[in-house]
């Protein structure tokens, strides 16, 4: 616009008929902004002055003031005649202001569309729709460009202002916030309001709108730890609670409340009610679930629940009342209820040690009991050495006492055996709990808690996993406790994993004054004042276990002064307050780790069984220990223990671990059962060796690992393998001038731990354990120790785990020597020699590569070198780039071939994921395969390959579009993935989620959704997430229909990868109108897609070519194409779409004149996008498929 325009929402910009004029001085600046802050109001010369200089003007002031008045006037209107008025900057009543149109000052022009905005939607007589609403706030919001008055953050004057401005600013995101959530865009939401929550954690609407949208993106977990932390800022700061309607939405999440997956942004919050008959000897409690009515109930909604939980919980309240968590404890119950009706349900209690999730727990467990459930609590060990899957082992020992004795399955074992059992093991035991809870829930509601998940091994999350899948239409509720920050990646992935299952996420911070109360007075303090419970919940943090522990010192000594800061300082002082010797005996029992029997303890310290009793009874008299029936000792809390065994000098420690081995080896006779345990061996060995003891606990530690990688849990053994490797070095086995023998154990150590890390899915790990392998196995000179090395990496391969960009030439190298001694034909070693990234030695496409013999005939070929070919080949198969397809293709073939002869049914496997990895046609061949995969893994036992097999069937179901049987795989490959698989397969559904939401052409969410997986795969590390994430990227252009924003990325790819990224860096070049360029690098491409998803790069060069009129080109790509008819796109990719591939052959015919056949293709592709979109999961929850 013509005339003056300013800027001040951001920094202070001055147009002038369209061009940016400089301002002046800081007063000078000054001066124009404490007129734009009047608004157009006079500002008398007095005020002018007083605000400028801060109530300390100079002497001449008001000269100074008029000089700058006279050239702000100059700068406003530059041909403004000498001595005529000024239009913009006037004096009025002995003093000035800017007369602007109202438009021409950002923040003005704001406020005047906020009001517009105002009459808008307050008027009865006009029906707007979102769009318009939204349309109107963005315009609103379009005009900031930085904070309100950000050039006078220092003035005083201007304090009031920008705060104001904050304020309307603030408000209109919200209004803008809740109109995308009525259009469904809620990854808009979440990214717009994300960092405003950072910078005003109390601002409750905004806290309401991005915890309401990141539970819309399926971000259950996020969105609660949203109101968590609002919460702990309001109690911070201003010592109060959340406002009912943050509240009433945590409870709708926590319930997972339909209203809120609707495009709403006031939702009704939806509370459980629960009933429970007042006749105790009711056989069968029964609930209601609806909305809480205050008209009728005469309370709020979150009151009901809280009511309904209180009488289902009132016959253990008297003994629980120690748990301080009233509200919790009603979540919990409420959760339960909603299970009661026939659908599991999960509730995850986490918070760090002591805050008192046990007793949460238990008196969860109580409250159910009474009200006639079955329970059953089971306790992940916090040592080492205890079987695998142990804690359901407990809990399958209640069930049979319940239910009255074994299950009636067949075939596997009905309670895990006293060796760590096998992958067929763990899914038996799985199988029985399953049943057992079935037969147990035809008889009442089942309730399972498994306490201490952060220490769970993954056979025991593995059989959570599956048990939550099998019981999932049973009235059965999983109650799992947690400490966050001590969770491993394999937790953090089963939680992911189960979302669909979660009803109750509740993280306990500490107890409120009150619990911190109720807490003291439980643990033996007769009368606490104010004063005194103020100190007691402020030195404490409201952690109940620190309440608990120093209130009984309290109620001892009566002096809170001597109480001590930690929790360490408090055991110590309370162990020094005991008999001589009690200390010692402690911490022997420390070394022991949990638990440990009577006369193990006697045998470790020298006393005699008597005197460690009455040593033992003063430290349980003390609330330090407890013992049990059988003559196990153990410490009442971890933290206690962790407390004794850290105040024990290091060396000391050390030493007494290593007696306590010897002791095991020497008396092994009489502790038979801990003396086999190979992993209580280990940690003593590794805990207790030194430079001249580490070859003995080498032994130990290997031995133990073995048996965790032959049960089928190679993921499980990376800690003992790390902890052997650094005892070959403590022991300088890594020395050049140490013996052969040693270096050699070392290396087959090494190559464990290769293994192991693949299958635990730490990629990087993994190669640099191999490279350190592969240089050890060299420096041998050992021709089987190369071989060994070269093939170490045994876990089945489902994201590429080489650098497309940046191939490994010293494994390739390596790789082609080996496969040299094998008779491999010289063209596949030249090939793998090459060092040019996309250049071969030779043309792998010309007659005599395709004729010639890959390997040459052997005299003296034996099963153990077939076996070793076939692994040879599958690692060099897994080291091919996307340019030598048909170099790996070849490899690949040849592995399956030979492996079939040696019939191993794990290098068949092996085979067949490296055939399978490079193939992209999904044809009746590949389906072979697949079944064939699934059938030899299940016989064989091989979990981790069945669920690269359901992986597979289920990229070849995408490729059929067939997206019911595809949810259904992905599914099954959640369900029997090992922890490694774990993760690459939920990021597989992830993508499959947002490809959906392509489909249903909600591209904002599959946009968030990608978002998603490209964070996953940047924080985990795996090969080419930069490639994935562009294409994910690609997609959503394509979707939108706007390519050109990624040209910079794409000729990046290209510059890298020219044959991936030709067909797609081509279209984006001629969508931005670069039609010379793009011409080049289509001419430059192969006419027909080979190799890497040839049908996608064909389908994208086809749309280039109809673009560029390459009339020939047209016609050979419709041919090829048309036999794909009725399928999506590059579906097939398990990653995206682009839409009806019967829409770019209806082009391609359209083009070739045929508008028949066009006709034909347009109808065919409505009707293929008609029928999936009538299949589409329910958003972000029904995304894996029922089984």
């Amino acid at each position: 616009m013509a005339g003056a325009e300013l800027r001040v929402l951001g920094p202070l910009q001055l147009s002038v008929d369209g061009r940016d004029t400089a301002l002046g001085t800081p007063m000078q600046r000054a001066v124009l902004g404490r007129l734009i802050v009047a608004h157009g109001q006079v500002v008398s010369t007095e005020r002018l002055i007083y605000d400028l200089w801060s109530g300390h003007p100079p002497p001449k002031a008001a000269a100074v003031l008029q000089v700058h008045i006279h050239t702000l006037r100059r700068l406003f209107e530059p041909q403004r005649a000498r001595r005529a008025p000024s239009r913009f900057i006037v004096s009025e009543s002995s003093g000035y202001a800017l007369k602007i149109p109202e438009n021409a000052v950002d923040a003005w022009h704001f406020e005047q569309q906020l009001r517009t905005y105002q009459e808008l939607v307050g008027n009865p007589d006009i029906d707007t729709d979102p769009a318009e609403r939204n349309a109107l706030l963005e315009a609103a919001l379009s005009l900031w460009h930085g904070p309100a008055l950000e050039a006078f953050a220092e003035a005083d004057w201007a304090v009031a202002e920008a705060d104001r401005l904050t304020d309307l600013y603030l408000t209109a995101v919200e209004l803008n916030a809740r109109t995308e959530l009525e259009l469904g865009r809620s990854g808009e939401v979440v990214r717009e309001l994300r960092q405003l929550f950072e910078d005003h954690p109390g601002r409750e609407e905004i806290v309401r709108l991005l915890a309401l949208a990141q539970y819309q993106l399926g971000q259950q977990l996020e969105a609660l730890t949203t109101i968590r932390r609002s919460r702990e800022f309001l109690a911070t700061h201003f010592g109060v609670d959340p406002s009912p309607a943050l509240r009433d939405l945590e409870l709708a999440i926590l319930n997972h409340s339909a209203t809120l997956t609707a495009a709403s942004p006031l939702p009704a919050t939806q509370t459980a009610v629960i009933t429970v008959p007042t006749d105790p000897t009711a056989a069968q409690p029964h609930s209601t679930t609806g909305y809480a009515d205050p008209d009728v109930t005469g309370v709020s909604g979150a009151d009901a629940v809280v009511g309904g939980a209180a009488a289902i919980a009132a016959p253990a309240t008297e003994s629980h009342s120690a748990t301080g968590y009233v509200s919790e404890l009603s979540e919990l119950l409420g959760t339960a209820e909603a299970a009661r009706d026939g659908h599991l349900r999960l509730a995850w209690v986490s918070g760090e040690a002591g805050i008192g999730k046990s007793v949460l727990a238990e008196a969860t467990l109580s409250a159910l009991a009474t009200a006639r459930w079955i329970v059953a609590t089971g306790t992940c060990p916090e040592i080492d050495g205890a079987p695998m899957a142990w804690a359901w082992s407990e809990i399958l020992s209640t069930l049979d006492a319940t239910t009255g004795g074994p299950a009636p399955v067949p075939d596997p074992p009905t309670s895990p055996p006293a060796a760590a059992p096998t992958a067929a093991d763990v899914f038996g035991l799985a199988r029985v709990i399953a049943e057992k809870c079935r037969r147990a829930a035809g008889f009442a509601p089942v309730a399972l808690v498994l306490e201490d998940a952060h220490r769970a091994d993954p056979a025991t999350l593995q059989v959570l996993r599956q048990v939550a899948s099998w019981l999932r239409d049973e009235p059965v509720f999983v109650l799992v406790t947690m400490r966050r920050s001590e969770s491993v990646a394999a937790t953090h992935n089963t939680v992911a994993a189960l979302a669909q299952f979660t009803g109750a996420w509740v993280e306990l911070d500490g107890l409120d004054p009150a619990g911190t109360r109720d807490v003291a007075l439980a643990a033996g303090v007769g009368e606490i004042d104010d004063a005194r419970l103020a100190q007691l919940h402020r030195r404490t943090g409201g952690n109940p276990l620190f309440v608990r522990e120093l209130a009984k010192l309290l109620a001892a000594q009566g002096n809170p002064d001597e109480v001590p800061d930690s929790i360490r300082e408090l055991i110590e002082d309370r162990v020094g307050q005991l008999p001589t010797g009690v200390a010692e005996v402690l911490r022997h029992l420390s070394i022991w780790g949990e638990s440990v029997d009577l006369a193990i303890l006697s045998a470790a310290t020298g006393l005699d069984e008597d005197t460690v009793i009455d040593l033992v009874t003063a430290a349980e008299a003390a609330g330090l220990v407890e013992s049990g029936g059988s003559g196990s000792i153990r410490f009442e809390h971890g933290l206690i223990r962790d407390a004794v065994y850290v105040s024990i000098p290091a060396l000391r420690r050390g030493r007494m671990h290593w007696a306590a081995l010897e002791l095991l080896e020497r008396d092994g006779a009489m502790f038979p059962a801990v003396a086999r345990d190979p992993d209580v061996l280990a940690r003593h060995a590794v805990r207790g060796a030194t430079a001249e003891n580490a070859s003995r606990a080498i032994e130990y530690v290997e031995q133990a690992a073995e048996l965790r990688s032959h049960s089928g849990m190679r993921s499980a053994s990376v800690r003992l393998l790390r902890s052997a490797v650094e005892l070959h070095r403590l022991a300088r086995h890594d020395a050049d001038h140490a013996p052969v023998a040693d270096r050699i154990a070392l290396l087959r150590t090494r190559c464990a731990l290769v293994t192991a890390l693949a299958y635990d899915n730490r990629h990087r790990e993994a190669q640099a354990e191999r490279d350190r392998a592969l240089a050890l196995a060299e420096r041998l000179d050992d021709p089987d120790l190369l071989v060994r090395a070269l093939t170490c990496w045994r876990a089945p391969v489902i994201w590429a785990i080489r650098d497309w960009r940046e191939p490994d030439q010293h494994m390739r190298r390596a790789l082609s020597r080996a496969l040299a001694r094998h008779g491999v034909h010289p063209s596949v070693l030249a090939l793998l020699e090459t060092t040019g990234i996309g250049k071969a030695a030779i043309d792998h496409r010309s007659p005599a590569w395709r004729d010639a013999e890959l390997i040459a005939a052997t005299a003296n070929s034996s099963d153990a070198a077939d076996g070793d070919l076939v692994l040879l080949l599958v690692a060099a198969t897994f080291e091919t780039g996307l340019v030598e397809f048909s170099t790996g293709h070849r490899l690949a073939a040849e592995a399956l071939a030979i492996a079939r002869r040696t019939g191993d049914p794990e290098l068949l496997c092996a085979a067949i994921n490296a055939v399978t990895y490079l193939a992209f046609e999904y044809d009746a061949e590949f389906s072979e395969l697949v079944t064939e995969l699934e059938a030899v893994a299940t016989a064989a036992g091989l979990a981790e390959y069945r669920a690269l097999s359901h992986y597979l069937g289920y990229r070849a179901a995408l490729a059929r579009a067939d997206l019911r049987e595809a949810g259904q795989r992905a599914a099954a490959a959640v369900e029997f993935a090992d922890e490694g698989q774990l993760q690459p397969l939920l990021d597989m559904v992830g993508c499959f989620a947002a490809t959906m939401e392509l489909l249903r052409g909600d591209i904002e969410l599959a946009d968030g959704l990608y978002a998603q997986f490209t964070t996953r795969t940047r924080r985990s590390g795996v090969a080419n997430h930069a490639e994935a994430e562009l294409f994910c990227a690609l997609a959503v252009g394509w979707a939108r229909g706007d390519l050109g924003g990624l040209l910079p990325r794409l000729a990046n790819a290209y510059a890298a990868l020219p044959a991936a990224a030709a067909p797609a860096y081509t279209l984006a070049l001629l969508r931005t109108g670069q039609h010379e360029r793009a011409r080049m690098v289509y001419e430059n491409s192969d006419p027909i897609a080979a190799g890497f998803y040839p049908v996608l790069m064909s389908a994208l060069r086809a749309v280039a070519a109809i673009e560029l009129g390459d009339i020939p080109a047209i016609s050979r790509l419709y041919e090829y194409l048309a036999p794909h008819g009725g399928t999506l796109v590059g579906v097939e990719t398990g990653m995206t779409e682009f839409g009806p591939m019967d829409s770019i052959l209806a082009a391609l015919a359209e083009a070739r004149g045929d508008a028949e056949a066009a006709a034909a293709h347009r109808d065919r592709a409505e009707r293929l996008l008609e029928r999936i979109r009538a299949e589409l999961p329910v958003p972000l929850a029904g995304y894996v498929g029922s089984r």
